[in-house]
């Protein structure tokens, strides 16, 4: 019984060492409740933070996916056509099919690597270059065709009758060019070139 009462003792003085000796050492360690508080709340922000890093990861991620599409559509489309590449056409990529028909993207800038904008994307028919051939294109395909290019001389217009290609020039945006204000759909007032009459 008595060494119950010694055991009991000290198992009192232990516990109560203890608890002192712990109290000592977080007062020795000078934390306060605001500054766990504060180191909690900096954990959470961190947090936070990283929730948000991985959301624009994932935003970015589905960016990528899409220009991957875009890439590969772009890829398959220009490998049935074949490019063609014009002095007077820098601002243009143009491709042409092997029945003559042209599909051209005219940028903003003569120099592409500086174009930040597509302005039109041109159609081009094989044709002559007369009055009465750019009323056929127009009566087969509708109006527009208001833009002849001699792609052998490589001019705008050419001699009359020479052969070449009637473009309609379509517009993307909203933009200004040297002749005013253009507006998305065709642009029949795209650099005209007057075709001579020629029975």
């Amino acid at each position: 019984m008595k060494l119950k009462r010694i055991f009991a003792k000290k198992g009192t003085i232990l516990l109560s060492t203890g608890l002192i000796v712990g109290a000592l050492v977080l007062s020795a360690c000078g934390v306060s409740k605001e500054e766990v508080a504060s180191k909690d709340q900096e954990i959470a922000n961190l947090r936070a933070q990283q929730t948000v890093s991985q959301q624009e990861v994932a935003s970015l991620s589905a960016q990528l996916t899409g220009l991957q599409q875009d890439a590969k559509y772009w890829t398959q489309l220009s490998n049935i056509f074949m490019p063609v590449e014009l002095k007077s056409m820098t601002d243009h990529k143009v491709f042409m099919t092997s029945g003559g028909l042209i599909v051209a993207l005219h940028f903003d800038n003569m120099d592409l690597s500086k174009a930040q904008n597509l302005n039109w994307m041109a159609v081009g028919i094989p044709g002559k270059y007369t009055k009465q051939d750019q009323a056929r294109i127009e009566n087969l395909y509708g109006k527009g065709f208001t833009h002849f290019h001699d792609l052998m001389a490589d001019t705008h217009g050419g001699k009359p009758g020479a052969e070449g290609v009637w473009f309609m020039h379509v517009a993307v945006r909203d933009f200004s060019a040297p002749w005013g204000a253009v507006k998305p759909g065709v642009d029949a007032a795209f650099m005209p070139t007057a075709a001579p009459d020629v029975p």
